[in-house]
């Protein structure tokens, strides 16, 4: 989601477009106000990236709370006005994230990375009445799918691949209960529960909310990783026919 100065990835251009869009509406009376946060979810905990923790501790926890619309009790906002600002929020997450060296990758991802940002849009001018409206975009790195007997892992690494697998089955499974359940288990993972908004809003099944989800898997072309690939684009069509586009959440002009 993000890469390197000369390939930022989806993350930074997609936050350099919001703030671009902004313009163009405050241009029109509207004004805005913009915070960020990042965690990850590692092994079922939920950690703040942007709480700079004393040297040689964690990053500080925070904690789920809410059942219908789950918010994070102890997360740190960071307020920007541009996206400038975000880069090295962005930056600085990405330093504490947790990452291992397996078989299959030297920099390999150990947790669930969510980077948020809450968008407060006011609009009318003067004396006159001021509507107010908030749009919460997420971008979501999900740690790849591992099997075990690939990437060598064991002792803590094996610990946090069955967490990993774990959440991903969980996504899984929500995206397909949808399709006829009644109650759709968001809580069975950190993963789904902080997704719970966004996904309540995409699957086509569920009560209607204001939100759209979009869904980018990466594969390997290298034929050692076939039976991988294979797995993670059956799980990409298993999710994509759950998924509708739902646009009433799009800020518009």
């Amino acid at each position: 989601m993000e890469g390197p100065g000369g390939d930022p990835g989806v993350t930074p251009r997609a936050v350099e477009r919001l703030f671009a869009h902004a313009a163009e509406l405050s241009a029109l009376g509207s004004s805005f106000e913009f915070e960020v946060s990042c965690l990850e979810v590692y092994n079922e905990e939920v950690r703040d990236l942007l709480a700079p923790p004393p040297k040689g501790a964690e990053p500080r926890r925070a904690r789920a709370a809410g059942k219908n619309r789950p918010r994070f009790v102890g997360l740190k906002s960071t307020r920007v006005a541009t996206a400038e600002e975000v880069a090295p929020l962005l930056a600085a997450a990405q330093r504490v994230r947790s990452t291992a060296s397996t078989k299959m990758n030297d920099r390999s991802s150990r947790s669930h990375y969510v980077f948020r940002m809450r968008i407060r849009r006011r609009e009318g001018e003067g004396g006159g009445r001021r509507t107010s409206r908030r749009l919460t975009p997420r971008s979501v790195r999900d740690a790849g799918s591992e099997r075990v007997k690939e990437s060598g892992v064991s002792g803590e690494q094996m610990v946090e691949a069955r967490a990993i697998n774990k959440s991903l089955s969980s996504l899984g499974d929500v995206a397909a209960l949808a399709s006829g359940a009644k109650h759709v288990p968001f809580r069975n993972s950190k993963l789904t529960h902080l997704m719970q908004n966004a996904l309540s809003g995409s699957l086509k099944t569920l009560p209607r909310r204001s939100s759209k989800t979009l869904m980018f898997v990466n594969i390997s072309p290298l034929a050692k990783h076939y039976n991988e690939s294979v797995s993670s684009l059956r799980f990409a069509q298993k999710v994509n026919g759950c998924l509708s586009s739902n646009k009433r959440g799009l800020p518009g002009k």
